[in-house]
């Protein structure tokens, strides 16, 4: 059977005239794309394009069937706006690159429902394997091993950010987990995967992770940091964007490991073409 991203990279090749340029257009790279061409020529056995140095041109056999894959991807897309798109992200993910991406999605003039569920991991997955979402974005680490009736691929890694309230140096000697733990860290409470990430990191070096504030997000964090209650670690996907009139610094703190998130489905249930679309969205944007 032919899955729809196979019909979507035809339709952007004979569309566009050339592989790169299909390639750019679905975020994707050049083999991948023409790999799929190659996959779909073997599949309905018969040649789709002529290869030239400057592009590529349809069969008249690739000519015949194009009509027909833009009228299937035409249906798909018909399906996918009835039944939704219903996917679950965390704090980190779900604060800018969530809403960024789904605005990209939307903006291209779909009319497709979304609906989004922002709850930690452990939430996320026990609704994905209830069918109540068919899409989490969780930190590795939450996920597990592969299993349990889920499949996981990876999405992005985030370094961490550490926040000083403005006017504290924030030099890379004071973004160490060394001079760290000698300040007042405000934190998430316990229980995320982040807070865990942050602990494992500590441990690591053999150093205490106590923090002096604890609080229930990230938004509250850099809030309690700009307020001089003291010193945060974030991942940096989760503040993008730096409004002027929040009263922080920060850097890239040292010595502790990039955070890394994947996105889960129930297995045997492939995406619907709008999720990939969004995860195609969600990756450059860091």
């Amino acid at each position: 059977m032919t899955d729809a991203p196979a019909l979507e990279t035809f339709v952007a090749v004979a569309r566009l005239g050339s592989v790169q340029a299909a390639a750019v257009r679905l975020h994707r790279t050049q083999p991948s794309v023409s790999s799929r061409i190659a996959g779909l020529e073997a599949r309905w056995r018969t040649r789709l394009f002529r290869r030239h140095a400057r592009g590529m041109s349809l069969t008249p056999e690739g000519a015949r069937l194009l009509p027909l894959a833009e009228a299937a991807l035409s249906g798909i897309a018909e399906l996918d706006r009835a039944a939704g798109l219903r996917l679950g992200a965390g704090d980190a993910l779900g604060r800018e690159v969530v809403p960024r991406a789904l605005a990209r999605l939307l903006g291209r003039g779909g009319r497709l429902a979304v609906r989004v569920l922002e709850a930690p991991a452990v939430r996320l997955l026990e609704a994905l394997r209830a069918g109540e979402i068919d899409l989490a974005l969780v930190a590795a680490d939450a996920a597990g091993p592969p299993g349990a009736g889920l499949v996981t691929e990876p999405l992005l890694t985030s370094p961490i950010e550490a926040l000083f309230p403005k006017g504290d140096a924030p030099g890379p000697r004071n973004a160490d987990p060394a001079a760290l733990a000698k300040r007042r860290l405000v934190a998430l409470q316990p229980g995320s995967e982040f807070r865990r990430h942050l602990e494992r990191a500590f441990a690591g070096r053999g150093l205490p992770f106590r923090p002096a504030v604890e609080v229930g997000n990230l938004s509250l964090v850099r809030r309690f940091v700009a307020a001089g209650l003291g010193v945060g670690l974030v991942p940096a996907v989760a503040f993008s964007a730096r409004p002027s009139d929040v009263a922080v610094t920060s850097t890239r703190a040292r010595g502790i490991p990039p955070i890394a998130y994947v996105h889960a489905r129930r297995a045997g249930v492939p995406p619907s073409e709008s999720a990939e679309q969004f995860l195609r969205l969600v990756r450059p944007e860091l």
